[in-house]
């Protein structure tokens, strides 16, 4: 393995948008602003416990979104069997995609999006970055349109305040960063099982609807099913590219096995428990919104708690989506402090929830983050490639200075890596369903959206076969 990139690193000061007087301690309190941005992480400055890879995993998901899309199964037929069976399979795979990018964070200790410019080259890695920006600012100001909502109905207050608090407040914990994120996680962890697990006994007890038992049948049930599995999974793998942004500072000998069990088990766990919720409640209301359901099922005092639990669980929901945004504005070269970086990013997200949060704003703005996700499985099935493959599990990764600096060994543009990235998506436009378009397999398949797994396939073996071509000739000296 090549010399570790030094802190006051030269090359790694010019070439990022990185305070040069960053110093993440493990000492330093929870309060302290971060300001390493993606920065490589020193061994002298790696802390934490592999088990934290859990509660960062969890947490982010307590919110709306995973109710919503467990009950989309009650309308496709499937009843709470045939949802849940999907969301399971969905979601395991999901998740070990996720535990995979997880582990690369401390053997190379910096963010999940600048990891790409060894396969991609430095500028040709913006592409990546970009899109993950705006996929990181969509999805806080859906969380921000939906806790606010939430919060505003709860207490009955005005939604415009409230959105400006929620975002203030999403805002506000992005900027301090990594540690408070972590915290943030252990306590909306511990709470929110408390809380799902009250609910879920009250739920068994309380016992399914008319909508438990499946209305689709033969070839229509298992398209259906496949229409729900394709959505949860490519729900549950865009939490991807956020993956080493919350486990670069754990230290560089920390068991990789423990890192991909802890991610992949939270992961998995608040997906499949959220999602299975929806499930359940749809059948209460299959004709109804599933939040309602929770009336029908729940005493009073608890879909308080409940209702309460998710609106502020979106807060911390949202700053993780700014946090990540900020480290791949940073990949972009944005020449800005990593808390201005934040604000920037969240005060757009609040102006879309303003301006955009009406009543069609999450089924549309869910749309458009499904579209633009397409990009994401074959964009980590090239980074899983060069990290595994090539690198060798991060054994044979070069000194860290060259992923700084546009005239290092991987240079500036790696077209085996866009190559396979184009590739990958154009080869399975066929396979894509969706309400704003639908190929001719995906219409054959009844709307059950198959592009995510081939999209992937396609751009791991492209990448493969391209790299000895088209790769920049310091790279194949790897």
């Amino acid at each position: 393995m090549g010399n570790r990139m030094s802190d006051t690193s030269d090359t790694s000061t010019k070439a990022t948008s990185v305070d040069r007087s960053s110093t993440a301690k493990p000492s330093d309190g929870t309060l302290t602003l971060e300001r390493r941005g993606i920065a490589h992480v020193p061994a002298g400055q790696r802390y934490g416990h592999p088990r934290n890879q859990f509660t960062v995993r969890f947490a982010p998901v307590i919110y709306l979104a995973g109710i919503y899309l467990g009950a989309s199964g009650g309308p496709l037929g499937l009843g709470f069997t045939g949802s849940v069976t999907a969301i399971v399979l969905a979601n395991i795979l999901g998740s070990i995609v996720t535990g995979l990018c997880a582990v690369m964070g401390p053997r190379l200790g910096m963010p999940q999006v600048p990891m790409g410019r060894a396969p991609f080259g430095y500028f040709g890695n913006f592409v990546p970055a970009l899109l993950t920006l705006l996929m990181c600012i969509g999805y806080y100001s859906v969380g921000t349109v939906l806790g606010a909502k939430s919060l505003a109905d709860l207490f009955n207050v005005a939604y415009l305040p409230t959105v400006v608090v929620v975002a203030a407040a999403s805002i506000l914990i992005g900027i301090f960063g990594y540690k408070i994120l972590h915290a943030m996680g252990k306590l909306i962890t511990n709470v929110s099982i408390v809380v799902l697990t009250v609910v879920s006994v009250v739920l068994l007890f309380h016992g399914g609807g008319p909508g438990v038992e499946a209305t689709a049948t033969g070839t229509d049930y298992w398209l259906s099913w496949s229409v729900l599995f394709t959505a949860v999974f490519g729900y549950t793998a865009s939490w991807a590219p956020y993956a080493s942004d919350y486990s670069r500072y754990l230290p560089e000998n920390t068991k990789p096995l423990s890192v991909f069990a802890a991610a992949t088990a939270g992961l998995f766990a608040s997906c499949t428990w959220m999602m299975c919720l929806g499930a359940g409640l749809i059948t209460l209301m299959p004709d109804g919104d599933v939040i309602d359901a929770f009336g029908v099922a729940l005493p009073e005092w608890l879909r308080y708690i409940v209702l309460l639990t998710l609106g502020l669980s979106a807060i911390p929901h949202n700053s993780v989506n700014l946090y990540s945004g900020a480290m791949n504005a940073l990949t972009c070269d944005v020449k800005l402090p990593q808390w201005v970086t934040v604000t920037i990013a969240g005060v757009v997200g609040l102006v879309i929830a303003i301006v955009f949060g009406g009543d069609q704003f999450q089924a549309n703005f869910l749309l458009f983050l499904h579209v633009l996700s397409y990009y994401i499985t074959p964009w980590v099935a090239v980074l899983l490639i060069d990290y595994y493959v090539v690198q060798r599990a991060g054994r044979k990764i070069e000194s860290f200075d060259n992923f700084y600096t546009p005239n290092g060994v991987f240079g500036r543009v790696n077209m085996a890596g866009l190559i396979a990235l184009v590739v990958g998506v154009v080869v399975s436009i066929p396979f894509m369903a969706n309400d704003f378009y639908t190929g001719p397999v995906g219409a054959a398949l009844g709307g059950a959206d198959l592009s995510y797994f081939v999209s992937g396939i396609v751009a791991a073996i492209v990448y493969l076969i391209s790299r000895p071509r088209f790769a920049p000739r310091s790279a194949l000296e790897r």
